[in-house]
């Protein structure tokens, strides 16, 4: 299970995504900029073991949140929820 103290608050991605992973489960989150409006937390997850440049793009799955620390949040609390849905697939590649 990923913490919300396992990541970084919003200064951090002002200036660069973060990838973690936990159980077999890779994730980035990212700030995304936008013309003409705030920019949007970005969280992408896909199974292990590769990094996020050598995973397919149809092997990632993404959504977005505010660019707040409330956003953080959101989107370490959807990245949990999306490991217990998908959990099966993520053990297949999870190296005990």
């Amino acid at each position: 299970m990923i913490k919300r103290s396992d990541l970084f608050s919003i200064p951090f991605y002002k200036k660069s995504a973060f990838t973690g992973s936990d159980q077999g489960m890779r994730y980035r989150i990212e700030r995304i900029d936008r013309e003409e409006a705030a920019p949007l937390l970005k969280a992408t997850y896909w199974p292990g073991p590769y990094a996020f440049a050598a995973t397919p793009e149809e092997q990632k799955k993404s959504d977005t949140f505010p660019f707040t620390d409330e956003g953080i949040g959101l989107a370490c609390d959807w990245l949990n929820e999306r490991y217990t849905e998908e959990s099966e697939s993520f053990r297949k590649v999870h190296v005990k």
